[in-house]
């Protein structure tokens, strides 16, 4: 067992708390009543929707009313003044509990020993003991047998190459065995293969698919573009998969019923997916990869099968039911019950003559008359032993594996000798048992029928971080291949920007009825692409970096395709719009500012240039795809540093001239080219102008100066041509704005960071530490599992290493170039919410032939004890802690989008660009895994270690909040030493966690930045502003706009069409109350009037979440009420 982290708690602290306890007690009553009183307060709210708030009394930004042009659409700016609402009404949910449950995911850690007991034949578990008699012949042992096929979409063969190897043959012989056999059941989960297959399928085979999907011998479970892994991924391309695997089927089968989600193989889960599972309108779910020890306990309890419950749920709305399979695995020996010996003698797969066999030493025998009767009844063994771990009389037996059913063979040998089991089985009376063929919803229907949901224990929490022997923990994929798992959020960040202008220039189209010249189906065809080459990825052997080096190319170049295609969407409707009687598609008019030139290289910026050029002045549009007002720097790569910017004819006097380095730990200066920073200010869902001059007559933005502390680190080369170095002879590097002060050592270790608003200096250290991997056999790290050689060392500057300083009017950075690493801290000065963070760009390349971990530590003075928050798929928080009875690599957790630490004065955040492990494991510590880099295979199937590592850079921002001022509203009229005691109380015990809005806008930032296109031609006119919607900043500060998604025309055939429908996707966040910050935004709900005008409205549906079904009729002026921590979907018909 690997050496312990114990949590280091204050002595002070532990005292204070001791006092704040007494206090509580003393308070109990007052505490209650006033619990009740906010519930009393939701439930009204509930209701009774809460009323739009008056407009604030000052405007955000006071505007001199202005029109701007949309093709023939007039967008009014308004300047009325509405006042700013009071936080009753926004924080009263905050402050009010979620329904409690039987049991959660603490409860469970505090409990368990986690000491590896041998369990016998279940090694993992216990013995498992039975009475016939408990079985009578009215309440029988009702077994449904559910055979399945687990096709990876990638993982040691490509997508493609899986399915011409073996997914077209495994669905040729279901739908032809199905159909001879009414009988006969199957189940079927990815739509990719199922797509590919259709393409090819006859008319016939199509027609026999609808028929056994029809009467429900063929069960479409969960029915996304893959099954997802649920630990790296993004809510964001979570649902996109759905729903695309959802209109396919709709598309192809028509209003086929979606009651189940199947997800036996990703690798821990996540309350996010069981979330989007029961909003997109299913009732049940199943799932396997259960850390051990959790399911051994949960077994003994029988609390296998319970109503899993979202943390932030108030009214138990989200509650769907989830049956855990108990044992090992999802294969044959793994899935009839606890002895797999036993249990593999009933693969037929396996049978004398097959390729595979049992390792047990006893393979499968053919069922015939002879043996008929002792097979059935060690089967009926296995089976009553496996019932005794659940509440029911019902038990729930899979069949299947990897890629099994691939020929009509091995499909017969599997149903023709399970029918003469059951048949035999069901013939006999005195065994009382019913035995059948069946569907994941047939098993679910079975066990409710005499058995209601309210009968079961209900849960709350996550499945992370799953280990499924010894100390075994897959917690290395976290943090594998982190080159594309930042890719993936490039993607993502492309892809909704490209789907939202589409749709607003789509509906252009619809509105003029006309023949023009809009390559509307081309362009669908992009999205539709770039959509499936996402979701493809979303698979649990795609972004968790398991697969083998040749899928993960394939993976790679499906995702450069997926960026191309929504640059291209961009491009042209962003110039369809822009210049409506200029536009063709035969011409370029925009061109993305961002190159990716292959898909295993780190983007790069297009070049502006004015030499040789007549025309000395270049016209940029900057594009807002996020809910917020932006303003923020924006990077151009210029041949010229002696250049001004405009915008609307008006001089941007905010911009910064930057040197360009020669690479990206270079520290010469290229001479040829120079970063040109301008300070945007863009509305949101606006393109805005901005125009490059090149000049020597007027005046040019300034240029930043550049500090060494060495001699012999000043910029190498000839010249540093405008840039003035210098040589600071100082102890302590600062960095400055209006909030922060940066105070870094002269190594580059940022040592302190100061609150200059409330004068507050915070302990606040960075590092790099490494890991390597355990030495012993079969005990070492690979793509899954993370098995370290004990804890992390630092690594320490080198004398190679350098620190450089760049200053400048809007920006100051200091970089640290290392031999494994570089880093860099920027620090804006721009009178934005920007100057809140502390932003931080890591650059790493793995190349040394040794097992190596590189994370970034974050140590401060926060007495967080053995506590930390992380997200759940960048939707919602969850508290996690670190204990000492587990090792280390227990103790580490996905981060998709966040993590923070916090105490009763500060929280510290961490916001992520790219999702990866994090951990804290010592009080006042966070650590950020940055890559991975492993020479060994970790025997979970791969089959290599993780040697392909590219250049990556991950991007960060720090934030550090007072939680004093958070708590600092006037929410309600109970006293409010109260509500901060309850508040207090609350936190210390909710199992979820609340970011600020500022985290969730800043986080939003990070994840969708801006979109730069340059003009590449002559143009007659260049608009200073294109609004997308009708109403300027529509969006209350708590809502995000997650997708406005065309939808496909519902036709029968590969030709994607753009339909009438637009699917309009509105989240609503959780958050922690800030009156300083929060004031500054509006809270009006908005009507779907403003998002597109009345008369291009046909109809408005609420819908489920991936647009399965209609829940309310809605009309154009009805506001958008989404409820606190979810997501609504609306789909608009459009005119």
């Amino acid at each position: 067992m690997l050496q312990s982290v114990s949590p280091n708690r204050n002595e002070h602290q532990n005292a204070g708390d001791q006092q704040l306890d007494e206090r509580l007690d003393n308070l109990e009553k007052s505490i209650h009543d006033l619990n009740k009183s906010v519930k009393e307060v939701h439930k009204k709210q509930k209701d009774q929707p809460i009323p739009a708030p008056p407009p604030p009394t000052q405007p955000v930004r006071p505007v001199e009313p202005q029109q701007e042009v949309l093709g023939e659409k007039t967008v009014i700016k308004s300047t009325e003044k509405k006042p700013i609402p009071s936080s009753k009404e926004r924080c009263a949910w905050r402050e009010s509990s979620p329904t409690k449950t039987t049991f959660e995911i603490r409860q469970l850690y505090d409990k368990l020993p986690f000491d590896d007991t041998d369990g016998g034949v279940w090694k993992q578990g216990f013995d498992i003991q039975y009475s016939p008699s408990q079985w009578t012949s009215d309440k029988k042992l009702k077994v449904i047998l559910m055979p399945h096929s687990h096709c990876d979409p990638g993982w040691i063969h490509t997508f493609e190459e899986y399915f011409s190897q073996a997914t077209k043959h495994i669905i040729d012989t279901v739908v032809d065995i199905l159909d001879k056999n009414e009988k006969y059941k199957f189940v079927w989960a990815e739509m990719s293969f199922l797509s590919l297959w259709w393409d090819q399928a006859s008319s016939s085979q199509k027609q026999t698919l609808r028929k056994i999907v029809q009467n429900k011998q063929l069960e479409i479970v969960t029915g996304g573009w893959v099954m997802n892994d649920e630990a790296n991924t993004h809510y964001f391309a979570m649902l996109d998969q759905l729903i695309e695997g959802h209109q396919f089927l709709e598309n192809i089968l028509g209003n086929v019923s979606l009651q189940s989600g199947w997800a036996n193989d990703p690798f821990g889960y996540s309350p996010t997916m069981a979330y989007l599972l029961r909003s997109s309108g299913m009732k049940h779910m199943a799932i396997q990869r259960v850390h051990y020890h959790i399911k051994k306990e949960l077994a003994k309890q029988k609390q296998l099968e319970f109503v899993w419950q979202q943390t932030w749920d108030r009214t138990t709305s989200t509650r769907i039911m989830t049956h855990v399979l108990p044992f090992y695995s999802y294969d044959v020996p793994h899935t009839c019950g606890p002895d797999p010996k036993v249990c593999c003698q009933f693969d037929f797969k396996r049978a004398r003559g097959s390729s595979v066999s049992c390792p047990w030493g006893k393979d499968p025998a053919i069922i015939t008359n002879d043996n008929v009767q002792e097979r059935a009844e060690t089967l009926l063994d296995q089976y009553r032993k496996k019932s005794q771990l659940y509440q029911t009389n019902v038990v729930f037996i899979q069949l299947g594996d990897d890629f099994r059913y691939t020929s009509m063979e091995e499909a017969k040998k599997q149903f023709e000798n399970y029918d003469k089991l059951f048949t035999y089985m069901n013939q006999r009376t005195d065994w009382h048992v019913e035995a059948r063929f069946g569907t994941l919803s047939d098993y679910f229907e079975e066990l409710l029928r005499n058995t209601p949901q309210s009968q079961f224990p209900t849960y709350m929490g996550d499945f992370f971080t799953y280990a499924d022997r010894a100390d075994h923990y897959w917690s290395g994929y976290f943090t594998s291949r982190e080159f594309f798992k930042r890719m993936d959020r490039i993607v993502e960040s492309y892809l909704r920007a490209s789907e939202i202008i589409y749709s607003l220039a789509h509906v252009k189209t619809l509105e003029q009825k006309s023949s023009n010249q809009f390559p509307n189906k081309d362009l669908f065809n992009l999205l539709v692409k770039a959509r499936r080459n996402l979701g493809v990825f979303q698979h649990h052997d795609g972004v968790t970096g398991t697969a083998k080096d040749h899928v993960v190319n394939d993976y790679g170049l499906k995702l450069e395709t997926a960026i191309k295609s929504a640059q291209t969407v961009i491009e042209q409707a962003a110039a369809y719009l822009l210049f409506p009687n200029e536009f063709s598609p035969k011409t370029d008019l925009l061109l993305s500012n961002t190159e990716f030139k292959t898909y295993e290289s780190l983007p790069n910026q297009r070049i502006i240039s004015f030499n040789g050029q007549e025309q000395k002045l270049r016209v940029v549009y900057v594009y807002n795809p996020t809910d917020q007002r932006r303003v923020q720097l924006v990077k151009l790569l210029i041949d010229t540093h002696q250049v001004y910017v405009t915008s609307n004819q008006q001089v941007v006097t905010a911009c910064q001239i930057d040197p360009k380095w020669t690479g990206r730990k270079s520290n010469m200066i290229d001479n040829k080219y120079f970063e040109l920073l301008i300070l945007v200010d863009v509305e949101s869902y606006v393109l805005k102008e901005y125009t490059i001059h090149a000049s020597t007559t007027h005046q040019s933005c300034p240029l930043s100066t550049i500090e060494y502390i060495k001699e012999k680190e000043k910029a190498m080369g000839s010249s540093s041509g405008p840039f003035k170095l210098d040589l600071v002879n100082e102890n302590e590097i600062k960095l400055n704005n209006r909030f922060l002060s940066l105070s870094f050592s002269k190594d580059g270790v940022l040592q302190t960071v100061k609150n200059l608003k409330s004068d507050e200096k915070i302990s606040f250290v960075t590092g790099v530490v490494r890991y390597g991997s355990s030495s012993q056999s079969d005990h070492n790290s690979g793509a899954y599992l993370f098995l370290p050689d004990g804890e992390a060392k630092e690594v320490a500057m080198g004398s190679h290493d350098l620190v450089r300083i760049q200053r400048g009017p809007l920006v100051s950075r200091v970089e640290i170039l290392h031999e494994l690493y570089g880093l860099q801290y920027k620090l804006t000065n721009i009178n934005s919410t920007d100057d809140n963070v502390v932003e931080l760009g890591t650059l790493t390349h793995l190349n040394m032939n040794q097992d190596i971990e590189l994370a970034l530590r974050f140590t401060t003075g926060i007495k967080n004890g053995d506590e930390f928050f992380t997200d759940l798929n960048g939707f919602q928080t969850i508290r996690r802690k670190t204990y000492s009875k587990i090792p280390l690599q227990g103790n580490v957790y996905p981060m998709p989008a966040m993590a923070y630490i916090e105490d009763d004065h500060m929280r510290f955040s961490v916001l992520a660009g790219q999702p990866s492990g994090v951990a804290s494991l010592k009080s006042g510590v966070v650590d950020v895994f940055l890559d991975r880099r492993l020479t060994r295979d970790d025997n979970r199937g791969v089959g290599q270690g993780v040697t392909d590592n590219r250049e990556v850079i991950s991007t960060f921002k720090l934030l550090f909040e007072s939680r004093q001022t958070v708590r600092k509203t006037n929410s309600l009229k109970f006293n409010r030493i109260l509500i901060d005691l309850f508040l207090q109380t609350a936190d210390r015990t909710s199992l979820t966690g609340y970011p600020t809005l500022l985290a969730h806008h800043q986080s939003i930032e990070l994840l969708y930045p801006v979109h730069v296109l340059q003009t590449i031609s002559n143009l007659k006119t260049t608009p200073n502003e294109l609004a997308l919607f009708v109403k300027p900043n529509l969006f209350p500060s708590d809502y995000h706009l997650v997708n406005l998604r065309t939808l496909n025309e519902n036709r029968d055939d590969s030709i994607y069409s753009p339909s009438t429908n637009v699917a309009l996707i509105i989240r609503r966040f959780a958050y922690d109350c800030d009156d300083n910050y929060d004031s500054s935004f509006h809270f009006e709900q908005p009507t779907f009037e403003h998002f597109l005008r009345s008369n291009q409205i046909q109809s408005v549906e609420q819908t489920t979440l991936s647009l399965r079904d209609v829940k309310t009729q809605l009309t154009v002026t009805s506001k958008i009420d989404v409820s606190f921590a979810e997501m609504s979907t609306y789909k608009l018909q459009v005119k």
